[in-house]
């Protein structure tokens, strides 16, 4: 997911050192990361002709992190600087489905090949985003987080395929792409001792490829 926290706007310090002086974007994308879960579905396919129509409900892991510093600090250490203090290492990061995974209620359509099946998928998207902002540095400590629940879209394809061997006519196996598109924006603010942090942090969406069994009833 690509991920953009907005320049941090820090007050209340007497020495200064919380005054940023540069308003650089922290942007930076969440890391590949492992994808897993399972399926339950219904699929119908018109009488007399190759197009089915289903419904589905997903349910699976999924472990997305990401961070990286604030470009700020960087400005705020060279700007600031005096002999004996401790540089800024102010950080951003966030975790998309660290608490329970994802869940996902939708529809596919499809059209029939022979043993293929070549579909279209779209549906509602539920997971959890983490956002978080703090220095280490700071006598201390300056830290703030936010957690939401998040309810976005999924779209995406894939294509299915029966198994053509006697003992396993019920099986069958698939490749999909899907997009989850997750937009979430959250605010995180803190006081500390040094002053005050506040931060907007905004997510987009995580592009996954699986490969699949099914069994049909």
């Amino acid at each position: 997911s690509d991920v953009s926290n907005s320049p941090s706007k820090n007050v209340g310090s007497e020495s200064g050192d919380w005054n940023y002086p540069g308003n650089a974007k922290n942007n930076y994308s969440t890391k590949a990361g492992f994808i897993g879960g399972g399926t339950v579905g219904y699929n119908w396919q018109i009488p007399k002709t190759p197009y089915l129509i289903g419904l589905e409900g997903e349910y699976g892991y999924l472990g997305q992190k990401g961070s990286k510093q604030d470009p700020n600090a960087a400005l705020n250490n060279s700007y600031y600087y005096y002999p004996g203090r401790l540089a800024d290492n102010s950080q951003s990061s966030t975790s998309i489905g660290a608490d329970y995974g994802y869940g996902l209620v939708g529809g596919r359509l499809g059209y029939a090949l022979d043993r293929s099946l070549i579909y279209i998928k779209s549906g509602a998207v539920f997971t959890t985003v983490n956002s978080n902002w703090s220095d280490t540095n700071i006598p201390g400590y300056m830290g703030t987080s936010s957690k939401s629940t998040t309810t976005g879209y999924a779209l995406g394809a894939g294509v299915e395929y029966a198994l053509p061997f006697e003992n396993f006519t019920h099986v069958t196996i698939k490749t999909e792409y899907l997009y989850m598109g997750i937009p979430t924006s959250q605010s995180l603010s803190e006081n500390g001792s040094q002053g005050e942090v506040t931060t907007t942090q905004t997510t987009s969406g995580i592009h996954t490829a699986k490969i699949g069994v099914n069994y049909k009833f």
